[in-house]
């Protein structure tokens, strides 16, 4: 009788157990989706595994968690290196700090004696500067949402709340009516972590919100209540949520006939912004939620030869000699 061929390791059961683990410690939606997604496909890439046959030595697919055929750093090497060949640095980047975090519980819960990523790095992820909203591509997107009708109340609320607290997607999307105070003009978000801050916006904005939400009253049919959704739908008159959004903000562009804007491109411009007019940069760290100040670097790249040209046409030493 031939020896069987013992199955690939299948970490799905550990990855579920991993996932009620983050939701006990109240991490968002969104971040557990992330972190699950990123195991899925490890998962995925090691059921299909075939060693390089170009390779002396390589190590056939894992058959156990750990031990002579366990999970090994080549397998993981070899995952992210597929996929930055398939996707991008970027999404390889996250999803290697999320398998670090993985099997870094996996030892803490005792399945494991030793991550297979002790000694990795993380790849390098290249500098890319997000593209800033030009004036001229702002005020086309809000030109095209200038209607009473409930949709343009809306959207336009939506998109000067976007600019105007740099707020991420999921922050501002999965939020309640408790959320908003227009007397204070702060809106509470949910961050990374799982912790709440107050995101203000200005008097403009306050506005845009209670045209808003005068126009949400009478969608609904009635008052609206502290657990009703921020933002509903046209048409089910329900939450709408974050595809819901970024759906919105696309048809807009095409309406305005401007080029595709990205949610996120909104609290890059929004620190650009800041920064150009030599905003407080300890106070800009409140808002957006960082606890970090390489983060004021990584936003600051954004435009930042614009605000070098600007200083310098300021400061200009042989400006300065006439």
């Amino acid at each position: 009788m031939p020896t069987p061929i013992p199955k690939p390791y299948d970490i799905s059961a550990l990855n579920a157990s991993w996932v009620r683990s983050l939701r006990a410690r109240n991490l968002s939606a969104n971040t557990c989706r992330i972190y699950a997604r990123a195991v899925g496909d490890l998962r995925t890439f090691l059921l299909e595994y075939t060693p390089d046959a170009d390779v002396p030595d390589s190590r056939p697919a894992p058959t156990a968690l750990e031990g002579a055929g366990g999970i090994h750093r080549e397998h993981i090497e070899a995952y992210i290196s597929d996929l930055t060949d398939r996707t991008s640095p970027g999404n390889s980047h996250q999803h290697f700090r999320s398998l670090k975090t993985f099997f870094n519980w996996c030892v803490d819960e005792e399945e494991m004696d030793r991550s297979p990523m002790r000694t990795m790095k993380a790849p390098q992820l290249p500098e890319v500067e997000v593209p800033i909203i030009p004036d001229d591509a702002l005020k086309k997107l809000l030109s095209v949402c200038k209607g009473k009708a409930f949709d343009d109340r809306r959207d336009t609320a939506i998109i000067m709340m976007f600019l105007d607290s740099g707020a991420r997607l999921s922050e501002l999307t999965v939020r309640t009516q408790a959320a908003l105070d227009l007397d204070l003009m702060v809106v509470h978000v949910l961050g990374k972590g799982g912790k709440e801050r107050p995101a203000p916006f200005g008097r403009a904005t306050a506005v845009a919100m209670d045209r808003y939400l005068r126009a949400a009253s009478k969608h609904i049919g009635r008052g609206l209540e502290p657990k009703d959704p921020l933002w509903f739908s046209s048409k089910r008159k329900e939450a709408l949520g974050i595809w819901g959004v970024g759906t919105m903000i696309e048809r807009r562009c095409k309406e305005a006939e401007i080029a595709h804007i990205h949610p996120h491109q909104f609290r890059h411009t929004f620190a650009h912004l800041w920064k150009v007019h030599r905003g407080d940069e300890d106070a800009l760290m409140r808002i957006m939620g960082w606890r970090s100040r390489q983060m004021l670097s990584r936003y600051g790249a954004s435009a930042g030869e614009e605000r070098a040209r600007a200083q310098h046409r300021e400061l200009s030493p042989g400006d300065r000699l006439k």
